[in-house]
């Protein structure tokens, strides 16, 4: 295993020294400053095989994999599609929703640690909230009046840990 994890990162040198090496003889067959969230999925791709490869299953690993991976699409969507980086000031809530698929996912793989669970749905609703603040779905007394109740989030963690404690005593 430790070895596979060598051979990832190697081959990841390989590839973009083979890139620089063919722009630097006059080969502008492609930009990295457009592909280079390429290079983060490919890194989530490795981090999220490797979790689910280990016995027991890494959820850290596949949560991290699938931040990279998600993280990169958002990248690639920015630098090859239609928007711009300043676009990031209504793009912003992807990134809780992300954190917060990835915790579902990681929970999905290891059911045992609840936390991962509550995490993820913490944080969907953290970026749901905040796609409807940004696209004025939602007003600003309105979101205010949710942000008092950030509190919530602290105790549910508690909740979800004292659950997963529980869970894992029955084993």
């Amino acid at each position: 295993m430790r070895r596979q994890r060598a051979i990832i990162p190697g081959v990841i040198l390989i590839l973009v020294g083979v890139w620089a090496l063919l722009w630097s003889l006059g080969y502008e067959w492609t930009r990295l400053d457009l592909l280079w969230p390429l290079i983060v999925i490919a890194s989530g791709i490795s981090f999220l095989l490797l979790g689910l490869r280990r016995e027991p299953r890494d959820s850290g690993g596949v949560w991290f994999g699938c931040v990279a991976i998600l993280c990169g699409g958002l990248f690639l969507y920015v630098t090859l599609g239609p928007t711009e980086w300043d676009d990031m000031s209504w793009l912003w809530p992807a990134f809780p929703a992300i954190a917060g698929l990835s915790w579902v996912v990681a929970w999905g793989v290891e059911p045992r640690l609840v936390a991962n669970l509550v995490m993820g749905l913490i944080a969907l609703a953290v970026g749901l909230i905040g796609f409807l603040f940004t696209y004025g779905r939602l007003g600003t007394e309105s979101a205010r009046q949710l942000g008092n109740l950030w509190p919530l989030i602290p105790i549910a963690l508690g909740v979800g840990l004292i659950i997963q404690f529980l869970v894992s005593r029955r084993r």
